[in-house]
């Protein structure tokens, strides 16, 4: 007999997460590829080697109750380049059926250990919901040594 689930209306990554004063959520800039800067800025040495750049963003996961009632667990977990996924997040909710919802905002700090592929599994109770994937690189440097972006910020999001 298979499990019902309740129905993921947006799980994603974006810069910011607006809750507005009638609920309402504004997302601003939706990523899934990220590229940071290897030097602080232009002109400036390269970062040290052990200092590992952390990205700032913020992630929604919007579900609705669908066929669900009761009290449930929603968990995020953080599958990094080659390593095994780790728990980052838990938080009980409780769906009433219907339309009913919860809308779960993250905030996250990605520390680069490596570049490549990251995972934000959402799992509800035991179940995988979805996955949120971002590619991480590093920004290739300019022709003169500097960096390609002209801005100031230490990375820069692509969607």
């Amino acid at each position: 007999m298979n499990k019902s689930l309740p129905y993921v209306t947006a799980a994603l990554l974006c810069e910011k997460v607006l809750r507005e004063k009638d609920e309402s959520l504004t997302l601003v800039r939706i990523v899934d590829r990220v590229q940071y800067r290897l030097e602080v800025g232009p002109g400036n040495p390269p970062l040290p080697a052990d200092l590992k750049p952390v990205i700032p963003l913020q992630g929604l996961v919007s579900i609705k109750s669908g066929p669900v009632t009761g009290d449930h667990i929603i968990k995020i977990f953080i599958q990094k380049p080659g390593s095994d996924r780790k728990e980052v997040f838990e938080q009980p909710v409780t769906f009433l059926g219907g339309d009913h919802g919860q809308n779960i905002i993250l905030n996250i700090g990605f520390v680069v250990e490596s570049d490549g592929l990251y995972w934000l599994d959402v799992v509800f109770d035991e179940d995988l919901l979805t996955r949120i994937p971002v590619m991480i690189t590093p920004m290739p440097p300019g022709p003169t040594g500097q960096t390609s972006s002209p801005t100031k910020s230490p990375l820069a999001v692509q969607s």
